[in-house]
């Protein structure tokens, strides 16, 4: 059995849980992951994010390899974000009013000034062949992308930083729908 450092168990464990207490994942949405050195940390293809325990967890190796349950279906993924360098950690969720605003857009303009502050623009990446070499080129520049329909991709130099960027996407979108209403009515 792969022994998770503890400190980095406890991390997993609580963004996990806040993303959803926050309502951005669905009880088996969502993937985190953690670069520690040449391996990856990476939660286990189907695992609730919101109980996550040692045993939901994995270790891969650089050759595909892996120790603990089945890695997340977004392996691959992270794999590329972390090989174009620039993170430390990603966060996938499903953050509903993000992921509602890319049915229409190429990109997402936050509205309010401290999320455009930050996150600048965040590329929406339309589902294809290519979207996963598509999602890691954008995490080089950008802290946030959205997956079109499905869901977003945070980067960060620690998981708490990553949740902080889904978390501010999220709000930011929220407002921009909330906008929306109040223009349109």
């Amino acid at each position: 059995m792969t022994v998770v450092p503890p400190e980095l168990m406890g991390t997993f464990a609580e963004v996990g849980k806040d993303l959803y207490q926050l309502g951005l994942v669905s009880s088996h949405g969502g993937n985190l992951s953690v670069r520690s050195g040449h391996e990856m940390w990476i939660t286990g293809t189907g695992t609730m994010l919101g109980r996550l325990r040692e045993r939901h967890i994995s270790l891969v190796r650089p050759d595909g390899g892996y120790e603990g349950p089945p890695p997340s279906s977004d392996t691959a993924l992270h794999t590329a974000i972390y090989a174009l360098g620039g993170a430390n950690a990603v966060v996938h969720a499903h953050p509903r009013h993000a992921v509602a605003l890319t049915f229409e857009t190429d990109r997402f303009v936050p509205p309010d000034f401290e999320r455009k502050h930050f996150l600048e623009d965040v590329p929406v990446i339309a589902q294809g062949p290519n979207q996963v070499a598509q999602v890691a080129a954008a995490l080089q520049t950008r802290l946030a992308v959205i997956l079109q329909g499905h869901g977003a991709y945070a980067r960060g130099q620690t998981l708490w930083e990553a949740l902080h960027w889904i978390t501010a996407l999220e709000e930011s979108a929220e407002i921009a729908a909330i906008r929306g209403r109040i223009l349109d009515s």
